[in-house]
């Protein structure tokens, strides 16, 4: 493509030779060489540099999941399911009273990724603003989701008689939480917007690893109750924002501690209260079943629930990573250029994700089994596989959301949440009441596929060019319905697994170009 694209601009320089002298014909098939040159550099240079991103957020992901595997049998063990099932509860607490950061994270992020790296001073606002306004909003937050949280998970979830008293005294410091969770998304955002993927990601795992150990470690030397293990969590979230802060403070270089601009903080809510809605509708929208769960059945099954949707959430590793990756990129391209590198974001991201679920799907009833036990392989099983589903349609989501919300659009994603969260709140409902725990797990997996397909279409990508994801539809539709009617020996799954694997690998590298392209490029072919 160079050599032509050079014949090229050779044949037009030497066209107009008439109007030029021949010492001038040749500085000017000289300066275009050069600038063709420098033009292909900085494409590979980009490349590599977008390959290395990726790299950094896909391991970013991957390590606390390993993490998880190894500590998620041990807090069973150790705490048993209902006190787990009430560690998860208050993780979703977090997540739904999250919204009082009002976008202002989000929106943070984006601003950063616009202005220019030499811009310190505006840099500076943007940041202590956002900072400012997050903590004073968290220390608020946390108040109200100690009186609020607190009725609901005391009152509305069935809680065994004999942890009711632990989980009052150990509730005021899950609401102690929320302020630090809080900033931590400013400090994230802060150097994601500087392409610094290596360092945030360092920072991310880092305290991930922190928060799954240190509590861990506590209750095995000094006692598995509430009262010690959620105080544990509490201290590994103020170390992950003292390490942050010190961190973007080194990469910023002029932060000032008065930098608190209102002119700023209008601008910034203004981008960040639609995204708000999004961030209070989306915990909802994710973690509603889990809430709905322990009002129909009770703490155990929302761990039995929560272990294989923990699975499936985490498994979008691939896109979770893409989508950090590109959103700061989106942010500063035009609608065309951000358009097509959606598109091709999301073939390769839909054919790249389900070599991964759909050999997934096929064995994760036997993986559940030898992981934690048969028991508990024959209760979540089924949820699994329906949940690895969802979360293969939910990922592809994520391609679709970026780009609405870094093109300015946030008002979209905003007004999907809010349209969908009714329905899916009645077949929830309907759902467990029918079929129990898979009930759950069909109504979020057909949710997410359905804003999947709204968020494409609001993106303009659903064109003639997203025709070519049709195959890969089909073959995780085949596994799926393989996995749910079809009952299989440990042995048998593993070898339609790894057959599984090697067709969508196949499929991938046939069909998606972007794939395929990627693959070779890795492997110097």
């Amino acid at each position: 493509m160079t050599k032509k694209i050079d014949t090229v601009v050779i044949s037009e320089t030497i066209s107009h030779k008439t109007e030029s002298s021949p010492s001038e014909s040749t500085q000017k098939v000289s300066a275009s060489l050069l600038a063709h040159s420098q033009h292909d550099r900085c494409i590979l240079m980009n490349s590599s540099k977008s390959t290395m991103n990726f790299i950094y957020n896909a391991l970013g992901s991957i390590l606390p999941i390993i993490i998880s595997l190894a500590t998620v049998p041990l807090y069973i063990h150790l705490l048993g399911l209902s006190r787990y099932g009430i560690v998860t509860l208050s993780w979703v607490l977090l997540g739904y009273f999250g919204f009082l950061d009002f976008g202002m994270s989000r929106a943070s992020a984006n601003a950063l990724a616009r202005l220019p790296e030499e811009d310190m001073r505006s840099r500076s606002k943007v940041f202590m603003t956002t900072l400012y306004s997050n903590m004073i909003m968290g220390t608020i937050g946390g108040l109200v989701m100690y009186f609020l949280g607190g009725f609901v998970l005391l009152h509305v979830v069935k809680i065994e008689p004999d942890l009711i008293h632990e989980t009052q005294q150990a509730y005021p410091w899950m609401a102690a939480m929320l302020p630090f969770g809080m900033l931590g998304g400013v400090l994230i955002g802060a150097l994601e917007s500087r392409e610094r993927f290596l360092a945030a990601n360092m920072l991310g795992t880092t305290g991930n690893i922190i928060s799954q150990i240190l509590p861990l470690a506590c209750a095995w030397l000094i006692t598995p109750s509430l009262t010690i293990v959620i105080p544990a969590i509490l201290i590994s979230r103020v170390i992950f924002v003292m390490s942050g802060f010190i961190l973007v403070a080194q990469k910023e270089k002029e932060l000032r501690i008065q930098d608190f601009s209102t002119e700023w903080l209008k601008k910034l809510f203004g981008y960040g209260s639609w995204v708000s809605i999004s961030a209070f509708l989306n915990p909802i929208l994710d973690s509603l079943n889990q809430i709905v769960i322990g009002a129909m059945l009770n703490a155990a099954a929302v761990a039995k629930y929560s272990v294989p949707m923990t699975l499936a959430i985490r498994s979008q590793v691939a896109a979770t990573a893409l989508a950090r990756t590109l959103f700061p990129r989106l942010s500063r391209a035009t609608h065309e250029e951000a358009v097509d590198t959606t598109q091709k974001s999301v073939g390769a991201l839909a054919y790249g994700f389900a070599v991964i679920c759909g050999p997934a799907i096929l064995f994760s009833f036997t993986f559940l089994h030898f992981w934690i036990g048969e028991k508990f392989a024959v209760e979540s099983g089924t949820v699994a596989e329906i949940l690895l589903f969802g979360a293969w349609t939910n990922g592809v989501a994520f391609i679709p959301y970026n780009f609405l919300q870094a093109q300015g659009r946030p008002h979209q994603t905003a007004i999907v949440g809010m349209i969908e969260i009714l329905p899916f709140l009645v077949t929830l409902w309907v759902s467990i009441h029918f079929f129990g725990l898979p009930g759950a797990a069909m109504a979020w997996t057909l949710r997410v596929t359905i804003n999947a397909f709204v968020l494409l279409s609001l993106s303009h990508c659903i064109t003639r060019k997203m025709l070519h994801l049709l195959p890969v539809i089909a073959m995780m539709g085949g596994s799926l319905l393989l996995a749910l009617l079809v009952p299989m020996t440990p042995l048998m799954a593993t070898g339609v697994s790894i057959m599984a694997f090697l067709s969508f690998l196949f499929a991938a590298l046939l069909i998606d170009p972007v794939f395929n392209e990627t693959v070779r490029r890795k492997l110097g072919l």
